[in-house]
């Protein structure tokens, strides 16, 4: 490539004028049916864990750019020889697609990878690290609803729920927080509290309800549990913090309801939770394609200094 493209890794990185720019990209993609135009650019899709709605809405975005996608998910792949993830990534890098969007566990080095990679890296999941992208198209997704002029989300209040120390989703909210300078808070048995946290947290879930303008509930990630992990069983964590429509009563009446999905349905949400008016998940997931085909276009745009934005 003739210059270097810019990296998403993590959200510290982007101001709040950047972020908002962002937004109005995406509103503008949302409201103005651009056609599509091939444009003979690739792009990489490597997948390392399983996902649905991250994938698919890259590859839809991919689609409504004219980037031809290159998937990679590990089936049918080097990686069932044994060859490693990190060389897997090098081996499509020097394929030279325009952008690699990667999705891997915390053993993988990411932020050394782009220093040696010339094509931007967009993390579409890092292990326990982060999902940037996950926490700006909830963003985009309460300002939309709350009709907030100009992206402001200062001092509303957002509480998650559930699995926070596993979460890669929240830990990205915790960056976006402190650029946008929203208020953030925890409710979840000692066992799923970060390990750090600098956050406002709450022992009873009703209380958090009352207090929150948003409540992100987050899944109970079992598969990232260690052998010993302490737990207790799936019917006392759902009597104590999972989200039921008796719940839902001490949330106000403009208040959201988030999840990003999957759900465990029974366990962190009950089903009827996705009837209430409330509800933004599947919101979420329409957004998801747009703020992502805004995030792929700001790549390609990027700067020679490599800035997002």
């Amino acid at each position: 490539m003739s210059k270097p493209s810019a990296s998403l890794l993590d959200l510290k990185s982007l101001s709040s004028s950047q972020i908002h720019r962002l937004f109005s990209l995406a509103q503008e993609i949302k409201t103005k049916n651009r056609a599509y135009q091939p444009t003979g650019l690739t792009i990489g899709l490597l997948f390392f864990e399983a996902s649905t709605r991250t994938r698919i809405s890259f590859e839809t975005a991919a689609h409504r750019i004219g980037l031809s996608p290159l998937l990679l998910d590990g089936g049918g792949s080097s990686l069932e020889k044994g060859e490693s993830v990190e060389d897997s990534i090098l081996n499509v890098a020097a394929m030279n697609p325009h952008i690699l969007v990667i999705r891997c566990g915390d053993s993988v080095n990411l932020e050394e990878m782009s220093r040696n990679i010339p094509c931007g890296i967009l993390n579409a999941g890092w292990g326990v690290k982060g999902h940037p992208t996950q926490a700006l198209l909830d963003v985009f997704t309460m300002q939309q609803t709350m009709g907030l002029e100009s992206g402001v989300m200062e001092g509303k209040k957002i509480l998650f729920v559930g699995d926070i120390r596993h979460s890669r989703v929240a830990a990205s909210h915790f960056e976006i927080s402190k650029t946008l300078k929203t208020q953030v808070a925890v409710c979840a048995p000692a066992e799923f509290q970060p390990e750090s946290n600098p956050t406002k947290t709450f022992l009873d879930l009703n209380e958090g309800l009352s207090w929150a303008d948003v409540v992100i509930v987050l899944r109970c990630q079992f598969e990232r549990h260690q052998s010993g992990f302490k737990i207790f069983s799936t019917e006392e964590y759902r009597r104590n913090y999972g989200l039921s429509a008796a719940r839902l009563k001490n949330l106000k009446a403009q208040g959201l309801i988030m999840h990003p999905g999957p759900i465990n349905h029974g366990i962190e949400m009950e089903s009827e939770v996705l009837a209430d008016p409330r509800c933004r998940v599947l919101q979420q997931v329409s957004n998801g394609v747009f703020v992502r085909e805004a995030i792929l276009r700001s790549t390609l745009m990027s700067t020679v200094e490599g800035s997002l934005l």
